[in-house]
């Protein structure tokens, strides 16, 4: 006998749940207190096998979902916050408040970023009010790490790497990352890193035609909004 609806679909049954995604969930709402956990004791307070958290940490890692510190610890990973950007609230109208004084401060578009894996992705973007011919830079716009000044930037947020580009050590010691045209044709970006919680980074970014910003003085805009978005003292990060 079939156990298909009448439209196709399987009716879920009082109790049937899917263990392993019940079990990442566990993980993740551990992590949500903030502070950072070795697999051993994200074992002990799931109450689950050490192998076992284990093969959750891995793909949680892939995706992102979790991010691993450099002494092995785990905290929740920004990639949660590519999943929630149409749901972060007070957060994100306090972001575009931000972005939006930028924006209008250097007449450029503004954008926050965070990486995803090997690549970029916009979270929050504002276009200047007060300048008809602004970039259109759309929220979820995806491009590679390790290419444009966001990418560059949050690379730089980190220490030096064996075989890193010479921009990003650059832009470790300018404190900003600029590019020309490496993700859009003609256009130039100007970027600062952002430093989140538990030492990971996003970027805070404008995107313009050469010759219609003062690069020099953008560049000082760009990293004082940085440090303003930065934690732990950021405003806009409190929910």
């Amino acid at each position: 006998m079939s156990l298909d609806a009448p439209d196709g679909s399987v009716p879920a049954k009082p109790g049937v749940r899917a263990q392993t995604l019940d079990r990442a969930l566990d993980v993740l709402e551990i992590l949500a207190d903030g502070q950072p956990r070795s697999s051993q004791e994200l074992a002990v307070a799931s109450d689950l096998h050490r192998s076992i958290v284990y093969r959750i940490l891995r793909t949680l890692e892939d995706r992102d979902l979790v991010w691993r510190n450099a002494e092995g610890r785990y905290t929740l990973g920004l990639g949660l916050l590519v999943l929630s950007r149409t749901v972060l609230g007070d957060a994100q109208a306090r972001m575009q408040d931000v972005l939006g004084e930028l924006a209008n401060s250097v007449s450029a578009t503004a954008f926050f970023s965070v990486p995803q894996g090997s690549e970029v992705v916009a979270l929050v973007t504002v276009e200047p009010s007060r300048h008809r011919a602004a970039i259109a830079y759309r929220p979820g716009a995806r491009s590679p790490l390790d290419r444009g000044a966001c990418g560059l930037a949050i690379l730089a947020s980190s220490p030096a790497r064996q075989g890193e580009r010479r921009e990003v050590g650059v832009a470790r010691r300018l404190g900003f990352a600029r590019t020309v045209g490496e993700v859009h044709a003609g256009l130039t970006e100007i970027a600062a890193p952002v430093r989140l919680s538990h030492g990971t980074a996003g970027a805070v970014g404008i995107v313009f035609v050469a010759g219609d910003v003062a690069e020099d003085e953008a560049a000082v805009t760009v990293r004082g909004t940085a440090a303003r978005l930065s934690a732990p003292a950021a405003e806009v990060w409190e929910m």
